[in-house]
């Protein structure tokens, strides 16, 4: 298998050197190439990771817009390398392998097709309330993390094209569906209902494809510069390579497996969505700003990313209005509503309804210290027309769109870096 990883780093850099050497060490081996996306505020980690030279193949520096942005990033250049990888993957500087965990690692991608399993996604690190199932040297997780991931050509295209905020009780559905296991009982969030982040998300939207997630018990990982500890996070590192297996896990990985399976053959398909989020308790559909291309939608002017890990990732901020208003106009079918903010300072924004003629100049408060986001309704019945939003003012934020019915979007159309304001 032709692999990439990227060392995702961002200041600190006594991590980097540290979690950089048994990287360095298995691309020296050839066993994969190397590449870094820092987002550091200053020189320092370019500056040590320069000094080593080969046989990294590549540094990319300035990586703007948080964490979120940085993966995106990440998989995109990989995906798009004239290599054409088969598998690519991440791994956080807070992250220390050992120097011979490449082997192990990637073999869990036999090891998983030997028990029956489409594996997407593999790991060497291993938290003890993500595991679904122990198998023999191996566990079934319903949560990897990009700490530390390989991911198939497949599964990083099926990552990029369903990136977004995720919800724990989406989680906790599709698992039960695939395996009849409730993991409210056993991870950290037990039955609380709340936003995921991006990473959370992943694994939910593999198994919708059919596609495994698994990782190398004992875990091979050591968590560096933890503060506070893994143990005050509720952490725990999975540390035995064998759990006790009794007859009812077994058939629980039976059904998972066949359920895997016959999602793969298409004979079964999961009751939750995971491309677009559907609150179901409300119905409520949420289309965030990084996915109004996928519904048609184009944006002018100057735009800016703001991160929002706990609401869909990101958001747009409008900058320099002095020369053209920064606009996005979308399709947007039946009632909707837009979801913005003044920013900081407050502002002005106007929304169009170009069927009906709707038009809301509106003045924005600042958001203070918790995001006041406006709900702006746009009246709509069953016509499909186009709504424009203008920011009138730097600063201005806009967060995405609501609607009770699923919008028409374009099916072929996928997610990556380009598509963020200011790639």
């Amino acid at each position: 298998m032709k692999t990439a990883i990227t060392l995702l780093t961002c200041d600190r850099p006594e991590l980097v050197e540290q979690s950089i050497v048994p990287l360095i060490d298995g691309a020296s081996k050839g066993q994969y190439h190397l590449f870094v996306a820092d987002g550091s505020k200053n020189s320092a980690n370019e500056e040590k990771i320069l000094a080593l030279g080969d046989p990294i193949n590549g540094i990319d520096c300035n990586i703007r817009g948080g964490a979120g942005a940085a993966i995106v990033y990440a998989l995109t250049r990989m995906l798009q390398h004239e290599e054409n990888y088969d598998v690519v993957g991440l791994c956080e500087a807070d992250v220390l392998l050992p120097s011979d965990w490449y082997l192990a690692c990637s073999d869990l991608f036999l090891r998983g097709s030997d028990d029956g399993l489409s594996v997407g996604a593999v790991s060497s690190r291993c938290f003890a309330d993500r595991v679904l199932f122990q198998r023999d040297g191996y566990a079934v997780c319903h949560n990897l993390g990009a700490g530390h991931i390989l991911l198939t050509r497949r599964a990083a295209e099926i990552v990029l094209r369903t990136f977004r905020t995720g919800w724990s009780t989406d989680n906790r559905r599709i698992f039960a569906q695939l395996s009849g296991i409730d993991i409210g009982a056993s991870w950290a969030f037990r039955t609380n209902e709340h936003p995921l982040t991006a990473d959370w998300h992943w694994d939910a939207a593999l198994t919708a494809h059919g596609l495994a997630s698994l990782a190398v018990t004992p875990s091979q990982v050591e968590m560096i510069g933890q503060n506070p500890p893994l143990a005050e996070q509720g952490l725990e590192i999975v540390c035995n390579s064998m759990w006790p297996r009794d007859e009812k896990s077994e058939d629980a990985f039976e059904r998972y497996r066949k359920s895997l399976g016959d999602v793969t053959a298409g004979v079964f398909h999961l009751g939750v969505e995971t491309q677009f989020h559907l609150d179901p308790n409300t119905g409520i559909w949420t289309y965030f700003p990084h996915q109004m291309h996928m519904l048609g939608g184009t944006y002018e002017g100057d735009w800016r990313l703001r991160e929002m890990r706990g609401w869909g990732t990101f958001a747009w901020e409008a900058g320099d209005c002095s020369d053209h208003f920064p606009m996005l106009s979308v399709p947007v079918f039946g009632n909707g509503t837009v979801l913005i903010s003044g920013g900081k300072n407050g502002g002005k924004v106007e929304v169009l309804d170009e069927h009906s003629g709707f038009r809301a100049p509106l003045t924005l408060e600042p958001e203070g210290l918790n995001a006041q986001i406006l709900q702006l309704q746009i009246p709509g019945a069953f016509n499909y027309r186009t709504i424009s939003i203008t920011a009138l003012s730097p600063g201005v934020c806009f967060f995405g769109i609501q609607s009770r019915d699923k919008q028409p979007f374009l099916p072929n159309i996928s997610f990556d870096h380009s598509h963020l304001p200011g790639a």
